[in-house]
């Protein structure tokens, strides 16, 4: 991160001719940032996310002539809604403001003869992380953009964009379109949510087909596939990805005011990774074009544009049939159930780990258009946003720690009314002599094991133990054959009532704390406390000095399946191990049960 104290040599002559527009354009009042209570999404995907403040900033108004437009201006004071702060949600639209012949925040759009062609942030305090020298991002780090589709962006908690302390101001690069007769004022809006404690830092990367210039590009007449390449410099998640294209009747030198089909359109972008497995697609499915042919690595996702969906016919045909909708790929979780299906399609969700990006590969652009018009569309645009979530560092484990192997004894109850004394030395933090009770009484109201003393006519047989060990992956396959491995044993268990052979089950009990790289797309973390119960058969021995045997040998993943990730370096933290009987009809699955065995060791 750095701060950026002047505005570099190489954009001075494209700035005199920014400053010449803003000098002819002007601006008829400051910015405005309102804190709403709440925000009613167009698209109805906005989540609700609590301990956050939604703002909306309307950046303008700018003046736009008479069947004019303000092309690539600059606006370097464009309020941030925040400072030390994560932004998590940006809903883009364009409104009417001060203007004589629209009610102030009305929207803006085709169908009363304004459209926003693309406006993009950039945030001057962090240097841009595709595009470090390119010509925008010498002005910071973009981390959002939108055109007239109005795109919006939505990370999955806990992650949003991290804006520093004391950075108050975003960059703004406009295009405005105005095709009436008369002057407008216009205002970008924004409706921003963000955090302020609690956020995880993701990180824009901005894919253009025009590379590191001003993303403007031509598109031949008839199909074309035109791509970009960009060699990854960082490893991490892909959290969230959506595309920006043009409708070529309305680039055209005789636009189109209803969408004019004929002449052809944007169809689609598609971010690969290039050499990633090509059965991973990310995008709608079906989509309506078939993708390039020569795509045959990972579609991480594919953006598909969307002309005259029902959405927004029905919302006032706000686009006249023109392009209304990219689709969205992201992790899905706080989405609302409602959000518009065309822009965030249900085959366009990632898992909740997002998808793999490994520096040193290539992420290829690849962008389609349709051009009927029967010349070069001169000013078309193929762009990606996406958001990368970095690994977290890793954590403090041991070098080897198998197996594991518990002995049971016998569980008795706790002595809390005691009528005897126990000899010294007495134990820390006790009083010496201290007390006992006496006779001891067994936890287990239905079981009891082999012992002459207390069983007459029964064999000093009873041991009890759990082996835990580790079953090694094999990387090399794409089968996950890690697992943890489970040998349970208990012998001459015997019924209490009648010294006799027990054939029920036994349920045996631990908790396991798990730390692993299985946790979202910063991959470490410590899972909460989690029952694992393994059930017990026991069966006769047929022998009458001998009681059952009760044995088990399994899997964790055979119990819960995808307990144990290969390649996710775990660290099982393992409770006391506690064996319960199964009552008195011997099944573990009705209560009451009660405690038979824990984990100890017998001191002859």
């Amino acid at each position: 991160m750095r701060e950026r104290l002047g505005v570099p040599a190489v954009l001075l002559g494209v700035l005199v001719f920014f400053v010449s527009v803003l000098g002819m354009a002007g601006s008829a009042a400051a910015d405005s940032m309102t804190t709403l209570p709440s925000f009613s999404d167009p698209r109805g995907a906005m989540p609700n996310r609590a301990g956050h403040v939604i703002k909306r900033a309307r950046y303008g108004p700018f003046t736009v002539p008479a069947n004019g437009q303000l092309h690539n201006s600059i606006k370097f004071n464009a309020a941030a809604p925040c400072t030390n702060c994560y932004i998590t949600d940006m809903v883009p639209s364009l409104v009417y403001e001060s203007d004589a012949n629209n009610a102030n925040g009305a929207v803006a759009n085709l169908h009363n003869s304004a459209m926003m062609h693309h406006f993009v942030l950039l945030n001057p305090a962090k240097t841009d992380t595709v595009c470090p020298g390119g010509l925008q991002a010498q002005l910071g780090e973009r981390f959002f953009a939108a055109g007239n589709e109005r795109s919006q962006m939505h990370l999955p908690a806990p992650y949003g964009y991290h804006n520093p302390t004391g950075q108050n101001n975003f960059t703004l690069i406009y295009h405005l379109v105005n095709k009436a007769a008369v002057a407008k004022n216009l205002s970008v809006e924004v409706v921003y949510q963000y955090r302020t404690t609690g956020g995880e830092p993701a990180t824009p990367l901005w894919l253009d087909i025009d590379g590191c210039s001003d993303s403007e590009y031509p598109a031949p007449v008839g199909y074309s596939d035109t791509h970009a390449d960009w060699t990854s410099t960082l490893s991490g998640r892909l959290i969230a990805m959506t595309g920006h294209l043009h409708d070529v009747d309305v680039t055209n030198s005789a636009p189109c005011p209803d969408h004019c089909s004929a002449l052809g359109h944007g169809i689609a972008l598609s971010a690969e990774i290039v050499g990633a497995p090509g059965s991973d697609y990310f995008g709608p499915i079906p989509p309506n074009n078939s993708p390039p042919a020569d795509l045959t690595g990972a579609t991480v996702c594919r953006s598909e544009a969307y002309y005259g969906t029902s959405w927004a016919v029905s919302g006032g045909n706000q686009w006249r049939g023109h392009l209304d909708t990219m689709s969205a790929c992201r992790i899905p979780s706080d989405l609302l159930p409602g959000a518009q299906a065309e822009s965030f399609p249900s085959s366009g969700a990632y898992s909740f780990e997002g998808y793999p990006l490994k520096a040193g590969q290539v992420l290829r652009l690849h962008s389609e258009y349709q051009n009927n018009t029967g010349q070069i569309q001169n000013d078309v645009m193929g762009i990606m946003i996406s958001y990368l979530a970095l690994p977290s560092p890793g954590y403090a484990r041991p070098r080897a720690a198998s197996p594991l192997v518990t002995s049971l004894v016998q569980a008795y109850n706790q002595c809390t009314a005691p009528n005897r004394l126990h000899g010294p030395p007495d134990l820390p933090g006790g009083t010496n002599p201290d007390g006992s009770c006496s006779p001891p009484a067994q936890s287990s109201t239905q079981l009891t094991v082999g012992t002459p003393d207390a069983n007459p006519g029964t064999s000093a047989n009873s041991v009890g133990s759990v082996r835990m060990s580790v079953l090694q992956g094999n990387p090399a396959t794409t089968a996950d054959e890690a697992d943890v491995r489970y040998k349970v044993s208990l012998t001459d268990v015997r019924k209490r009532s009648d010294l006799t052979d027990y054939t029920g089950q036994l349920q045996l009990r631990n908790t396991l704390r798990i730390v692993d790289r299985y946790n979202g797309p910063s991959e470490v973390g410590v899972g909460q406390d989690t029952p694992f119960n393994l059930t017990v058969p026991c069966s006769a021995t047929g022998s009458t000095s001998v009681g059952s045997t009760c044995a088990l040998d399994t899997t964790a993943d055979a119990v819960l399946p995808g307990v144990v990730k290969e390649l996710r370096r775990s660290l099982w933290q393992v409770g006391q191990v506690q064996v319960f009987d199964g009552g008195a009809d011997g099944v573990v699955s009705t209560n009451p049960n009660t405690l038979f065995a824990v984990q100890g060791i017998f001191v002859p």
